[in-house]
């Protein structure tokens, strides 16, 4: 993870509802679940934030494992998945130090922001421990930053990387099946230019 951004610091921190903690599924998750009948497999989330993707995902009978780096993330996650009625395995985790499920132990891995913080050095470690973790012929969505977007303050929104940034360390592990442009939509209703990777294990 970015070493330069203190994660849990943000959480314990925050006055209000972050950037990335939208409060509902994201739409490009409930699409791929329709697409490739994912109900019912086994899934992983990498960086869960305070759950709201992994909750709905143990809603259509996953059984789900979810990450963040953040244990205030996680506490907060715990919380919602018991008031949602539903089981889901949170746990604090870093996806570039150690893999957070079994070798070929999950059908889906999803991540909503995170590759993007990486430097590309540790991409590729991600993309690497994504691949250990898919059975064989899993899926990968992965949605980041896109550098398409022009702004006038840089730093304000996601991280910003090109096609070629964002698909160089996956496509050695992966076919890529779908690449195309969505956006990440803040609690605000601002709106930031993303990539949406739909990658199947090689």
């Amino acid at each position: 993870m970015d070493t330069e951004v203190n994660w849990e610091e943000k959480y314990k921190s925050a006055t209000e509802t972050l950037p990335w903690d939208i409060g509902t599924p994201a739409p490009e998750l409930q699409s791929a679940f329709e697409e490739l009948k994912l109900a019912g497999h086994p899934v992983l989330e990498i960086g869960c934030g305070t759950g709201t993707n992994a909750i709905w995902m143990a809603e259509q009978k996953c059984r789900v494992v979810a990450t963040d780096i953040s244990p205030t993330a996680i506490e907060a996650a715990r919380e919602k998945a018991k008031a949602a009625k539903v089981e889901v395995d949170f746990s604090v985790a870093d996806i570039c130090e150690e893999n957070a499920v079994k070798k070929d132990s999950v059908d889906f891995v999803f991540d909503r922001g995170v590759y993007h913080v990486m430097t590309p050095e540790k991409r590729i470690v991600f993309a690497q421990r994504v691949s250990e973790s898919l059975s064989n012929h899993g899926y990968w969505l992965c949605m980041a930053g896109s550098k398409d977007e022009v702004r006038q303050e840089p730093e304000q929104g996601p991280p910003q990387l090109s096609a070629v940034e964002v698909l160089q360390p996956i496509e050695k592990l992966f076919e890529i099946h779908k690449l195309f442009r969505s956006n990440f939509v803040l609690p605000s209703g601002t709106k930031h230019a993303a990539w949406i990777v739909l990658a199947r294990k090689r």
